[in-house]
């Protein structure tokens, strides 16, 4: 690791330990099924005032803003509930599943203000790291009338038996009504985001339907003037009309950037049309078929931030053995030096996030 590497590896550590994050109890306030593999549910409360302000603003600027969010377990009549402080996550962890839940990891697709229809009065659950807690967070006035409402779009993934992972199961029944809690950085702090291309002049994405949040709510954020190409696989044609929706909406203003979503055909490997877009942008030879394999180990971590801006920023996102892939092409073929490549493993194909 260099010495450049090494200093902006600890410049993340720190900032992210003076960062305060808090649990947020939320109602659902619409639940929208998008397609087969989709369903968005939105997601309010007044306890987003106390949010970090690209949530809490409601201005729909979020990039690739992430939370975590605590899906109940299935005899739990509310959110679920988590006393912060430094042992928590042990704690957390120590409990049967069946008691405690489960955490997962979604990207907050938009965000907006709504008007406050007394759903949810619950104050933000404690903050973290609490020794640091700048309490001003909590003074903040509440703004009359209104209330933020995010959307989270979630990805309705079947194992080999044909059955949903816990988060995806519980948007698939979710109810307007229903609460649920999440863990996001409060007010003052930074977005959990790893999206940061300037200066760069020219972009290249390549994400696939875990991903598509980002990827929606990254081109909602993008300057007129920005530039390249973005490329989503999704798992079908259905899929691909649905999320074209919104994406038609939000890149009128973009006329330098393509953008397609792409569903993959029947009987085609996971990741087999972005590659081939892929050699399509670079203009590049294919000189063997595409073949996809898992070869990520169950504890490799699959993350790396651009280290340096150039005249192309690449962003990968999706499944780690598939984004691997990519950034070897992108390295190897295209010839993109690994320092211009942001790459996340959001999920590893038959393991569950822990």
């Amino acid at each position: 690791m260099s010495e450049t590497t090494k200093k902006l590896v600890r410049r993340r550590e720190v900032s992210q330990s003076i960062n305060q994050y808090g649990v947020f109890p939320v109602t659902v306030s619409g639940v929208r099924r998008l397609s087969e593999h989709f369903v968005r549910v939105s997601l309010t409360g007044r306890s987003l005032h106390h949010a970090t302000s690209a949530i809490s603003d409601g201005t729909g600027q979020v990039y690739d803003a992430y939370i975590k969010l605590l899906v109940p377990p299935a005899h739990a009549s509310g959110p679920t509930m988590i006393e912060l402080d430094d042992t928590w996550r042990q704690r957390w962890m120590a409990q049967p599943v069946e008691d405690r839940g489960h955490m997962r990891t979604y990207t907050v697709q938009n965000s907006r203000m709504v008007p406050a229809v007394g759903m949810d009065e619950t104050p933000l659950l404690g903050m973290f790291p609490a020794a640091e807690a700048d309490l001003s967070v909590l003074e903040r006035p509440l703004p009359i009338g209104v209330q933020p409402e995010i959307d989270i779009d979630f990805v309705l993934h079947q194992d080999d038996a044909g059955q949903l992972g816990p988060a995806a199961d519980w948007a698939a029944s979710a109810q307007v009504g229903q609460q649920v809690s999440f863990l996001a950085p409060l007010r003052g702090s930074s977005l959990w985001s790893s999206w940061n291309p300037a200066p760069s002049h020219n972009l290249l994405m390549l994400t696939d339907e875990t991903a598509a949040p980002a990827t929606l709510s990254i081109l909602r954020t993008l300057p007129a003037h920005a530039s390249g190409t973005v490329l989503c696989e999704v798992p079908g044609q259905g899929d691909n009309l649905a999320v074209l929706s919104d994406v038609q909406e939000v890149t009128r203003r973009l006329p330098q950037l393509t953008v397609k979503f792409l569903p993959r055909e029947p009987n085609s490997e996971r990741g087999e049309r972005l590659a081939h877009e892929l050699h399509s942008v670079f203009n590049l030879t294919e000189t063997e078929t595409y073949h996809y394999t898992d070869t990520t180990a169950a504890d490799e971590v699959v993350w790396g931030l651009a280290e340096e801006n150039a005249e192309t920023y690449v962003f990968i996102a999706g499944e780690s053995s598939v984004i691997k892939t990519l950034r070897r092409m992108c390295v190897n073929e295209a010839g993109i030096a690994k320092e211009n490549i942001s790459f996340m493993g959001y999920w590893k194909c038959g393991r569950a996030e822990s």
